[in-house]
């Protein structure tokens, strides 16, 4: 019998008439936690139950409870509950008395049975409240007699009940009405289908409904309507935020680029073209440097309200990132159409717009491309736009330009330039080469003007002729200029540890380096490192460096190099757009007379007028002033006659290398020289 109890999966637990534990199998202290010891012993059933109750077994005491331990005992009737032990457990509690008094209570582990019973009931829970929050009706449609029998809340749903199936039809969107008829064809062909409607809903609102239906038999569908209105808002939503510009509500890029190659795929077989313009408004940075990101964000805003109003229908306009703006012009006739567009925008963009009682304005370049004049691939016809758009940068900004295949390799190879320059730095290609500058009183050197070659791998030896297009890049430009002024400064050093006087090196910077308002921290920097006094320094800049938005950046990093004692010399004096305040305004320490009024000094009386004020107004202002491009005997003594206090060019000595320039120094002073005499060659100052 023994054997037969601990081999069942039930605990069982028997107590005799006098309240004694006459058996209690192994399943039984397994399920109910009890120590072996005491049931080996025998124990009461009350003491059981107060050991049970010492475990925290039956959670809170209350009189009630101890009551029924203490003076009911085994006198109970027959009981049937469920009972959860301390440790989860859940057991099925069953108590059965005795005929000679005592009783047998069995313990059923259903804690597996009970948590699928809670999950079944928690999923029927979900799916009753996700019913009720739906809203959908159910129908089966009659297709001999198109008869529908619809749920009660069709009527909420849909404003009718069941009736023909007209009464449906008739209030979807008319685009829609043959989807409901396929939908139907669909089900009886396949078994089930699915669609998705506009539909006029009670309120007189237009709504979307889904439809899903089984065909029952060959004559009936069973189905469900459900209103995805909400899920298609959300979907429309998540459409805009992902293709169009959050600031303008313009397309974005992601959009423009489908839209284009569908513009492309219509317009091939068909007479009709497209435009493509690519626009970036001119000096946009300004605006935002000057009064802030928030007016920058309006002057977007009144642009796109602009460009909007020359699209039509079927055309696209999309804000590319930035200041940059694309149009789609749909059904064009020929190129000049899009060319005209272009023109009325330029226009009415560089009207000024009002904000705060103050007019600002800007103006756009436009770079244009069509097809089939040019490329049928959108990735080419952009390229096509995107040259014509710097190309009307190029030629002066607030202008629209039609792309032509020669610009196109005019770019393509300023781009391989450019990839060439950016490993020819990688590799330090590039070195200077130093011209000297002499005085034109005592005929010695006085200093050296540092100018770019590039040691080019295959090409040889290479000048400014050939990459200085890269100077305009000012990621080129500011790496090519770094690299320069530290070898330069090396370079320097180099020759005053032999004990060598050079004078002043002056270094060229571009108008992209002039940008750059960290340069002056760099030069100062660079010159501390090679331990090379800022005397020993010179900057030379252009005339348009004081011009435009760069004027400010100039002048904050020319006075930072002037009051750090590296002189300013102001480069091809005479030939750009700096008037004389600029002069008085900036820190300029020296004027270098441009070689186009050198050239023909001898012979041109109003060079020689020009040459001699240009002297004098240096004097005037305390300002050293040297000559270019000086090539002849005549020249130099012409010069010495106007009081110009020295010269450079091939009369005296081509750019070397530096490695020549400590010879140069020695046999220049060593034989007392006053000029070296070179051959004349064709390129000039470079």
């Amino acid at each position: 019998m023994n054997a037969v109890l601990e081999h069942v999966d039930q605990g069982i637990l028997m107590v005799d008439a006098n309240g004694y534990v006459a058996v209690c199998n192994q399943r039984a202290i397994d399920l109910l936690g009890l120590p072996p010891d005491l049931m080996q012993s025998n124990p009461s059933f009350e003491a059981v139950k107060r050991w049970q109750l010492e475990q925290g077994e039956f959670g809170t005491v209350t009189e009630a409870l101890l009551r029924a331990i203490k003076y009911e005992g085994i006198n109970v009737e027959i009981l049937d509950y469920e009972r959860q032990r301390p440790d989860g457990t859940v057991l099925e509690v069953r108590t059965n008395r005795l005929p000679n008094g005592g009783m047998v209570r069995t313990f059923t582990d259903i804690t597996v049975r009970k948590a699928a019973e809670n999950a079944i009931r928690v999923s029927e829970e979900r799916l009753r409240l996700a019913l009720q929050a739906s809203r959908m009706a159910a129908w089966e449609l009659n297709l001999e007699t198109q008869w529908v029998d619809r749920s009660e809340n069709s009527m909420v749903l849909l404003g009718i009940s069941s009736g023909p199936a007209a009464d449906f039809i008739d209030r979807v969107h008319s685009d829609d009405r043959e989807r409901v008829t396929a939908f139907w064809h669909t089900v009886m062909s396949k078994g089930s289908g699915t669609a998705e409607v506009r539909y006029l809903s009670p309120d007189g609102s237009q709504t979307w409904l889904a439809l899903r239906a089984e065909r029952k038999d060959e004559k009936r569908l069973i189905g469900l309507t459900f209103d995805v209105a909400d899920r298609k808002a959300a979907e429309e939503a998540i459409w805009r935020t992902a293709n169009h510009d959050p600031l303008t509500g313009l397309a974005n890029r992601a959009l423009f680029q489908v839209r284009l190659s569908e513009a492309l795929k219509n317009a091939e077989g068909s007479d009709a073209g497209v435009g493509l313009l690519l626009l970036d408004l001119d000096d946009f940075k300004d605006v935002n440097d000057t009064l802030g990101h928030a007016v920058g964000d309006l002057l977007l805003q009144e642009a796109a309200l602009r460009l909007r109003s020359f699209a039509g229908e079927s055309d696209t306009v999309a804000r590319l990132g930035g200041d940059e703006f694309a149009i789609i012009l749909n059904q064009i006739s020929v190129g000049s159409d899009a060319v005209a567009r272009a023109t009325e925008i330029v226009e009415a963009l560089s009207a000024p717009f009002q904000h705060e009682g103050r007019a600002l304005s800007t103006t756009v370049s436009i770079g244009l491309a069509t097809f089939p004049e040019h490329h049928r691939d959108p990735i080419e016809l952009m390229k096509d736009a995107d040259v014509a758009l710097y190309r009307a940068k190029e030629q002066g900004r607030s202008q629209a330009v039609m792309y032509t295949s020669a610009a196109r390799e005019t770019m393509e190879h300023r781009v391989t330039i450019a990839r060439d320059v950016r490993e020819g730095l990688a590799a330090h290609q590039f070195i200077p080469y130093y011209q000297p500058k002499v005085s034109l009183v005592t005929g010695r050197i006085v200093g050296f003007e540092a100018l770019a070659r590039w040691q080019h791998p295959t090409k040889g030896l290479l000048t400014p002729e050939y990459f200085g297009s890269m100077f305009a890049e000012q990621a080129i430009s500011i790496a090519l200029g770094e690299q320069m002024i530290r070898q330069v400064a090396a370079d320097v050093r180099s020759w005053l540890d032999e004990g060598l006087e050079c004078g002043r090196v002056a270094i060229n910077l571009s108008s992209a380096d002039i940008s750059d308002p960290r340069l002056a921290d760099r030069i100062i920097r660079i010159l501390e490192d090679a331990r090379v006094s800022s005397a020993h320094f010179e900057v030379e800049v252009t005339e348009t460096a004081f011009l435009g938005r760069r004027t400010a950046t100039a002048s904050y990093l020319l006075t930072k190099l002037h009051e750090a004692g590296i002189s300013v010399a102001l480069d091809d004096f005479g030939t750009g757009f700096a008037s004389l305040l600029h002069l008085k305004q900036f820190p300029v320490d020296h004027i270098k007379i441009d070689q186009s009024f050198v050239r023909n000094l001898i012979n041109d009386e109003s060079d020689a007028a020009i040459v001699a004020a240009i002297v004098s107004l240096g004097h005037a202002m305390g300002m050293h002033t040297t000559a270019e491009g000086v090539e002849s005997a005549e020249q130099a003594a012409r010069l010495r006659e106007a009081g110009c206090d020295s010269a450079q060019g091939y009369f005296y000595a081509k750019p070397l290398p530096g490695e020549k320039i400590p010879k140069t120094i020695r046999n220049w002073f060593a034989a007392g020289k006053t000029e070296i005499r070179e051959p004349k060659r064709e390129t000039r100052k470079v």
